[in-house]
């Protein structure tokens, strides 16, 4: 087996808490925003909730879907391509400025910029042709074509001050952000492994309980679990499945979430030279039928997880129920590379991100074993999460054949924004299929919630049997927390710091 590390973890350092106030916080992350305080990057944990403790959206999701209100308190589809949004009134950033849709303008017209196309927001929101203020609190905005989940694509754009963005660069905001949200960030710590949070009781949402959040980079899980276990951490996040039992043991509570986000490993048709092998639809279901899943959802998701069919789980709209997940089958894998003309198989390289969850890295390498077993001659790269991003937001992977991938309907609840990345429409394709492009727009001007439900299963049914991804499992959220913690709340996006409660001391 060949695993070849390009890259290590960088591990955080527990240190002993002085003077702890009551109203103090400590909770340690696997991986903090490669860009800091900079939102535009991702919308994925764990970036995420550090971001939402800083920042608020127009809207937010919650468990069940939505969108609902955050920052606009309602919205209309007043005709196909116009959306008018009500802003909360009495908004002040961290600042003491005041939020109003001119700063929503300022934001919409920043994320058009040439220089923002490299992050991964902005092309969240290239339906959107023009956003103009009706008043302080009512903005209108306008799409080049009808956008059915306008609503849900606004809440991964993070309202920044976009006054501050162009005052003092990009450069400088990444460290020195500035949001409407719970927290207010202090500053980052000494090499960027700590950040430092007050409460911001100006806040729509202000914290219950907590001051102070200390925020910290931990990437080893093992010192993350220690850390909690004596008592020098409150809250941690990113554990392994098989933490469970052993931090339960312990006396302390543990929070799995099932997340509707799909793990998989992606099979770009369209980054590769013409006569390459992904780009077969027999060899990309070769590939699944070669992958033992259930092996991967008992023994390394410990039945936490269940084996995916699809890109989409059942909690979330466009699940096709009549869509069967590829069953483990390596003879009719070694039949289907034959019949696409690779009876002695090839050699690929995959590489994948695994600053997260130790779970990631197990799967990978349960995916390399069974791609070798039907003559694949697989190199699994691991690489920092950093180097993913850049890479995944340009579609420049080198000589990367394959990548993982998650299918990250959570940032939406809704699957239309991982299949718009698995499509042509895409900034920066990595898989194209044409046919899908109509089916892809009609569902995305389709208004009514039961008819979009149909289009998406279409869509779905499409997408198994192109196999554009390699589907593992769907993904969990594994958070722990000690006594001090008398309440826990999670969002799609992660904890919510501001609606936890803290034991009385």
């Amino acid at each position: 087996m060949k695993f070849v590390t390009v890259a290590l973890l960088a591990f955080g350092v527990l240190t002993n808490s002085t003077n702890l106030g009551a109203q103090t916080l400590r909770a340690a992350v696997s991986a903090f925003p490669p860009t800091l305080g900079n939102p535009f990057t991702g919308a994925s944990l764990p970036a995420a909730e550090l971001w939402w403790s800083i920042y608020d959206g127009l809207t937010r999701l919650n468990w069940s879907g939505g969108p609902e209100p955050a920052l606009a308190l309602s919205w209309e589809n007043t005709s196909p391509t116009t959306w008018v949004f009500e802003l909360r009134p009495n908004v002040t950033y961290h600042n003491g400025k005041p939020f109003s849709a001119h700063d929503v303008v300022k934001l919409m017209n920043l994320m058009k910029r040439e220089e923002m196309k490299r992050y991964l927001i902005p092309n969240e929101l290239t339906l959107v042709k023009s956003t103009r203020a009706i008043n302080d609190l009512t903005v209108e905005i306008e799409t080049v074509e009808p956008d059915a989940i306008l609503p849900k694509r606004l809440a991964t754009l993070m309202i920044i001050d976009p006054d501050h963005w162009d005052e003092i660069g990009v450069d400088g905001y990444t460290v020195a952000p500035v949001g409407t949200g719970p927290f207010r960030l202090i500053s980052f710590g000494r090499g960027n492994a700590t950040a430092t949070l007050e409460a911001y009781l100006e806040s729509w949402r202000a914290p219950k309980d907590i001051k102070t959040l200390e925020y910290r980079l931990v990437g080893d899980k093992t010192s993350r679990i220690q850390g909690l276990l004596s008592g020098q951490l409150d809250l941690i996040t990113g554990l392994h499945v098989d933490d469970v039992v052993i931090i339960e043991a312990q006396g302390f509570d543990v929070s799995v979430q099932t997340n509707p986000q799909v793990k998989s490993i992606a099979l770009p048709n369209v980054l590769h030279a013409e006569g390459h092998p992904l780009q077969d639809a027999r060899v990309r279901q070769a590939f699944n039928y070669a992958v033992d899943k259930e092996s991967i959802a008992k023994f390394i998701m410990f039945d936490y997880a269940e084996v995916a069919s699809q890109g989409v789980t059942s909690a979330t709209i466009g699940f096709n129920p009549s869509l069967k997940p590829y069953n483990y089958d390596p003879d009719r894998a070694r039949a289907l590379l034959v019949e696409a003309g690779y009876p002695d198989g090839f050699a690929m390289n995959i590489e994948v991100a695994t600053d997260t969850t130790t779970p990631d890295s197990l799967m990978y390498q349960k995916v390399e074993q069974d791609l070798e077993a039907i003559g694949i001659d697989v190199t699994l790269r691991a690489i920092p999460f950093s180097d993913y991003s850049s890479k995944y937001a340009t579609s420049e992977w080198g000589d990367a054949d394959a990548f993982n991938l998650i299918w990250n309907n959570s940032a939406f609840q809704d699957p239309i924004r991982p299949i718009e990345y698995f499509s042509c429409l895409r900034a920066n394709p990595f898989f194209c299929a044409p046919e899908l492009v109509e089916p892809i727009k009609r569902s995305n001007a389709e208004i009514d919630s039961a008819k979009r439900d149909l289009l998406l299963q279409e869509i779905m049914a499409q997408l198994h049997e192109l196999a554009p991804a390699i589907w593992l499992t769907n993904a969990v959220y594994t958070s722990a927390y000690g006594p001090r913690i008398a309440e826990f709340k999670s969002r799609p996006t992660g904890v919510m710091f501001e609606e936890l409660k803290l034991q009385d001391d």
